[in-house]
Protein backbone atom coordinates (compact mmCIF):
# COMPACT_ATOMS: atom_id res chain seq x y z
CA UNK A 1 0.00 0.00 0.00
CA UNK A 2 1.34 3.49 -0.93
CA UNK A 3 2.53 5.56 1.93
CA UNK A 4 2.85 9.41 1.79
CA UNK A 5 5.68 11.07 3.57
CA UNK A 6 7.28 14.52 4.27
CA UNK A 7 10.47 13.06 2.92
CA UNK A 8 10.87 10.95 0.17
CA UNK A 9 11.21 7.14 0.19
CA UNK A 10 13.44 7.00 -2.49
CA UNK A 11 16.13 9.32 -4.04
CA UNK A 12 17.33 9.04 -7.41
CA UNK A 13 19.78 10.76 -9.86
CA UNK A 14 19.33 9.90 -13.34
CA UNK A 15 21.20 11.87 -16.11
CA UNK A 16 21.74 15.03 -13.55
CA UNK A 17 18.00 15.01 -12.64
CA UNK A 18 16.71 14.29 -9.08
CA UNK A 19 13.86 11.84 -8.67
CA UNK A 20 12.40 11.86 -5.41
CA UNK A 21 10.07 9.28 -4.88
CA UNK A 22 6.93 10.08 -2.27
CA UNK A 23 4.85 6.47 -2.46
CA UNK A 24 6.16 2.81 -3.58
CA UNK A 25 5.02 2.52 -7.28
CA UNK A 26 5.66 0.11 -10.30
CA UNK A 27 4.26 0.57 -13.80
CA UNK A 28 2.43 -2.57 -15.30
CA UNK A 29 3.16 -3.78 -18.19
CA UNK A 30 0.16 -1.35 -19.41
CA UNK A 31 0.99 1.81 -18.04
CA UNK A 32 0.70 5.42 -19.70
CA UNK A 33 2.53 8.26 -18.38
CA UNK A 34 0.63 11.50 -19.76
CA UNK A 35 2.93 14.30 -20.00
CA UNK A 36 2.12 17.95 -19.56
CA UNK A 37 4.62 20.68 -20.32
CA UNK A 38 4.06 24.70 -20.65
CA UNK A 39 3.57 25.23 -24.60
CA UNK A 40 0.60 26.41 -26.69
CA UNK A 41 -2.40 26.87 -25.01
CA UNK A 42 -1.17 25.61 -22.03
CA UNK A 43 -3.40 22.95 -23.19
CA UNK A 44 -0.68 20.35 -21.30
CA UNK A 45 -0.84 21.35 -17.90
CA UNK A 46 -4.69 22.23 -17.92
CA UNK A 47 -5.25 18.81 -19.04
CA UNK A 48 -3.06 17.18 -17.19
CA UNK A 49 -3.94 19.37 -13.16
CA UNK A 50 -7.83 18.41 -14.38
CA UNK A 51 -7.49 14.39 -14.80
CA UNK A 52 -4.91 14.52 -11.81
CA UNK A 53 -7.68 16.29 -9.99
CA UNK A 54 -11.16 14.91 -11.35
CA UNK A 55 -9.48 11.02 -11.87
CA UNK A 56 -8.29 11.00 -8.19
CA UNK A 57 -4.54 10.63 -8.89
CA UNK A 58 -1.99 10.74 -5.91
CA UNK A 59 1.32 12.39 -5.50
CA UNK A 60 4.39 9.90 -6.02
CA UNK A 61 7.09 11.54 -7.02
CA UNK A 62 8.91 14.96 -7.67
CA UNK A 63 11.91 15.97 -10.02
CA UNK A 64 14.15 18.31 -9.76
CA UNK A 65 17.48 19.56 -11.24
CA UNK A 66 19.47 22.56 -9.25
CA UNK A 67 21.19 23.37 -12.08
CA UNK A 68 18.65 24.12 -15.19
CA UNK A 69 15.03 24.42 -13.00
CA UNK A 70 14.46 27.87 -11.40
CA UNK A 71 14.77 28.28 -7.36
CA UNK A 72 11.19 27.64 -6.87
CA UNK A 73 9.26 25.00 -4.69
CA UNK A 74 5.41 24.01 -5.11
CA UNK A 75 4.23 24.43 -1.52
CA UNK A 76 1.20 21.60 -1.03
CA UNK A 77 -0.24 21.32 2.18
CA UNK A 78 3.07 22.93 4.17
CA UNK A 79 5.11 20.66 1.61
CA UNK A 80 7.72 21.76 -0.56
CA UNK A 81 7.86 19.64 -3.70
CA UNK A 82 9.91 20.52 -6.77
CA UNK A 83 8.83 21.83 -9.53
CA UNK A 84 7.88 18.84 -12.22
CA UNK A 85 5.39 15.98 -10.22
CA UNK A 86 4.74 12.92 -10.93
CA UNK A 87 0.94 11.25 -9.77
CA UNK A 88 -0.88 8.25 -10.71
CA UNK A 89 -3.21 5.82 -10.47
CA UNK A 90 -4.21 2.09 -11.57
CA UNK A 91 -2.38 2.23 -14.56
CA UNK A 92 -2.25 6.02 -15.50
CA UNK A 93 0.21 8.44 -14.54
CA UNK A 94 1.08 12.02 -15.09
CA UNK A 95 4.36 14.06 -14.91
CA UNK A 96 3.20 17.88 -15.26
CA UNK A 97 5.40 21.30 -14.97
CA UNK A 98 3.22 23.74 -12.55
CA UNK A 99 6.11 26.79 -13.11
CA UNK A 100 7.32 27.82 -16.26
CA UNK A 101 10.78 26.51 -17.30
CA UNK A 102 13.92 28.30 -18.96
CA UNK A 103 13.72 26.69 -23.05
CA UNK A 104 17.57 25.81 -22.68
CA UNK A 105 16.42 22.94 -19.45
CA UNK A 106 13.39 21.02 -21.76
CA UNK A 107 16.94 19.94 -24.05
CA UNK A 108 18.04 17.85 -20.89
CA UNK A 109 14.41 17.21 -19.46
CA UNK A 110 13.15 16.00 -22.76
CA UNK A 111 16.18 13.88 -22.90
CA UNK A 112 15.85 12.64 -19.08
CA UNK A 113 11.89 11.98 -19.04
CA UNK A 114 12.48 9.52 -22.27
CA UNK A 115 15.26 7.77 -20.41
CA UNK A 116 13.60 7.61 -17.28
CA UNK A 117 10.31 6.54 -18.78
CA UNK A 118 12.39 3.76 -20.43
CA UNK A 119 13.89 2.52 -17.12
CA UNK A 120 10.51 3.40 -15.18
CA UNK A 121 9.46 0.47 -17.09
CA UNK A 122 6.18 3.13 -18.50
CA UNK A 123 5.04 1.13 -21.80
CA UNK A 124 3.57 4.23 -23.31
CA UNK A 125 4.65 8.16 -23.01
CA UNK A 126 1.23 10.35 -23.74
CA UNK A 127 2.68 13.61 -24.54
CA UNK A 128 -0.58 16.53 -24.92
CA UNK A 129 -0.12 19.67 -25.93
CA UNK A 130 -1.33 22.46 -28.10
CA UNK A 131 -1.10 23.44 -31.82
CA UNK A 132 -1.20 26.32 -32.70
CA UNK A 133 -3.55 27.73 -35.02
CA UNK A 134 -4.14 31.50 -36.63
CA UNK A 135 -7.91 31.20 -36.74
CA UNK A 136 -8.92 29.36 -33.12
CA UNK A 137 -11.34 32.56 -32.87
CA UNK A 138 -13.65 30.89 -35.92
CA UNK A 139 -13.11 27.20 -34.23
CA UNK A 140 -15.86 26.22 -31.88
CA UNK A 141 -14.77 22.81 -31.12
CA UNK A 142 -11.01 22.23 -31.43
CA UNK A 143 -9.58 19.21 -33.42
CA UNK A 144 -7.58 16.18 -32.20
CA UNK A 145 -4.65 15.39 -34.28
CA UNK A 146 -1.99 12.96 -33.29
CA UNK A 147 1.98 11.39 -33.89
CA UNK A 148 2.83 8.22 -33.09
CA UNK A 149 6.74 6.67 -32.54
CA UNK A 150 5.20 2.96 -32.40
CA UNK A 151 2.81 0.87 -33.97
CA UNK A 152 1.37 0.26 -30.47
CA UNK A 153 0.95 3.88 -29.88
CA UNK A 154 -0.52 4.36 -33.92
CA UNK A 155 -3.14 2.03 -32.83
CA UNK A 156 -4.14 4.22 -29.39
CA UNK A 157 -4.27 6.97 -31.54
CA UNK A 158 -6.86 5.85 -33.49
CA UNK A 159 -8.97 5.22 -30.79
CA UNK A 160 -9.10 9.34 -29.88
CA UNK A 161 -11.37 10.27 -32.52
CA UNK A 162 -8.92 13.24 -34.20
CA UNK A 163 -6.57 12.96 -37.29
CA UNK A 164 -3.21 11.84 -38.06
CA UNK A 165 -1.12 14.54 -37.97
CA UNK A 166 0.66 13.97 -41.62
CA UNK A 167 1.89 17.48 -42.63
CA UNK A 168 3.36 20.37 -41.01
CA UNK A 169 6.37 21.27 -37.83
CA UNK A 170 6.29 21.09 -34.26
CA UNK A 171 8.56 22.88 -32.56
CA UNK A 172 9.06 23.26 -28.39
CA UNK A 173 9.07 20.41 -26.04
CA UNK A 174 7.17 17.84 -27.30
CA UNK A 175 9.47 18.16 -30.57
CA UNK A 176 12.19 17.08 -28.38
CA UNK A 177 9.91 14.36 -27.05
CA UNK A 178 9.01 12.95 -30.07
CA UNK A 179 12.79 12.89 -31.60
CA UNK A 180 13.91 11.28 -28.10
CA UNK A 181 11.39 9.03 -28.37
CA UNK A 182 11.99 7.90 -31.75
CA UNK A 183 15.68 7.78 -31.18
CA UNK A 184 15.42 5.24 -27.78
CA UNK A 185 12.82 3.47 -29.48
CA UNK A 186 9.45 4.58 -26.91
CA UNK A 187 6.44 4.64 -27.75
CA UNK A 188 5.02 8.20 -27.77
CA UNK A 189 1.50 9.35 -28.53
CA UNK A 190 1.62 13.22 -28.78
CA UNK A 191 -1.36 14.39 -28.72
CA UNK A 192 -2.32 17.89 -30.35
CA UNK A 193 -5.37 19.95 -30.02
CA UNK A 194 -6.11 23.27 -32.23
CA UNK A 195 -5.23 26.09 -29.40
CA UNK A 196 -4.32 29.39 -29.53
CA UNK A 197 -0.73 29.79 -29.50
CA UNK A 198 -0.07 32.05 -26.53
CA UNK A 199 -3.45 32.10 -24.39
CA UNK A 200 -4.62 29.58 -21.91
CA UNK A 201 -6.91 27.54 -23.78
CA UNK A 202 -9.38 25.06 -21.59
CA UNK A 203 -11.45 24.57 -24.27
CA UNK A 204 -8.71 22.92 -26.42
CA UNK A 205 -7.36 20.92 -23.02
CA UNK A 206 -11.37 19.26 -22.87
CA UNK A 207 -10.85 18.18 -26.52
CA UNK A 208 -7.55 16.56 -25.19
CA UNK A 209 -9.48 15.14 -22.38
CA UNK A 210 -12.66 13.79 -24.21
CA UNK A 211 -10.43 11.87 -26.56
CA UNK A 212 -8.26 10.06 -23.78
CA UNK A 213 -11.50 9.42 -22.20
CA UNK A 214 -12.02 7.14 -25.27
CA UNK A 215 -8.51 5.93 -25.66
CA UNK A 216 -8.21 4.96 -22.17
CA UNK A 217 -11.45 4.78 -20.44
CA UNK A 218 -10.95 7.51 -17.79
CA UNK A 219 -14.47 8.47 -17.68
CA UNK A 220 -13.32 12.02 -16.81
CA UNK A 221 -16.09 14.44 -16.26
CA UNK A 222 -15.63 17.61 -18.76
CA UNK A 223 -18.29 19.35 -17.02
CA UNK A 224 -16.44 21.27 -14.68
CA UNK A 225 -13.81 22.48 -17.01
CA UNK A 226 -15.62 24.19 -19.65
CA UNK A 227 -18.05 25.61 -16.84
CA UNK A 228 -14.88 27.50 -15.31
CA UNK A 229 -12.72 27.95 -18.30
CA UNK A 230 -13.18 31.88 -17.65
CA UNK A 231 -11.45 31.42 -14.42
CA UNK A 232 -8.53 29.00 -15.45
CA UNK A 233 -7.79 31.44 -18.48
CA UNK A 234 -7.33 34.19 -15.58
CA UNK A 235 -5.30 32.20 -13.01
CA UNK A 236 -2.89 30.93 -15.97
CA UNK A 237 -2.78 34.13 -17.46
CA UNK A 238 0.79 34.50 -15.72
CA UNK A 239 2.24 31.35 -16.43
CA UNK A 240 1.34 31.73 -20.18
CA UNK A 241 2.98 35.31 -19.82
CA UNK A 242 6.16 33.40 -18.81
CA UNK A 243 5.85 30.40 -21.01
CA UNK A 244 5.31 32.88 -24.62
CA UNK A 245 9.04 33.86 -24.36
CA UNK A 246 10.26 30.37 -24.00
CA UNK A 247 8.08 29.65 -27.10
CA UNK A 248 9.96 31.94 -29.22
CA UNK A 249 13.21 31.13 -27.93
CA UNK A 250 12.32 27.21 -29.10
CA UNK A 251 10.57 28.37 -32.36
CA UNK A 252 7.32 27.70 -31.82
CA UNK A 253 6.26 30.14 -34.67
CA UNK A 254 7.62 27.77 -37.20
CA UNK A 255 4.52 25.50 -36.66
CA UNK A 256 2.54 28.20 -38.49
CA UNK A 257 4.85 28.02 -41.22
CA UNK A 258 4.93 24.18 -42.32
CA UNK A 259 7.40 22.10 -44.68
CA UNK A 260 8.29 23.60 -48.23
CA UNK A 261 7.75 19.97 -49.27
CA UNK A 262 5.37 17.31 -48.97
CA UNK A 263 6.12 13.77 -49.31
Amino acid sequence: MATNTMRPLYLEEVMGFTVEEYSEFQPGDDSYLIVGFPDAGLVGPITVSYIVRKYGMSELAGIDNRRLFPPVSVIVDGRPRPPVRVFGKDNIYAVVSEVPLPAQAFFQLADFLVEWARLRGFRHLVSVTGLGVPNRLEITKPKLYWLATSREAEELGSKLGGERFRNGIIAGPYSLLLKNSLRRRVSNLVVLAEAFMDFPDPEAASAVVEGLNRMLGLGVDLRELLESAESIKLRMKELMKSTKPVMAQMGKNLEYQGPMIYS
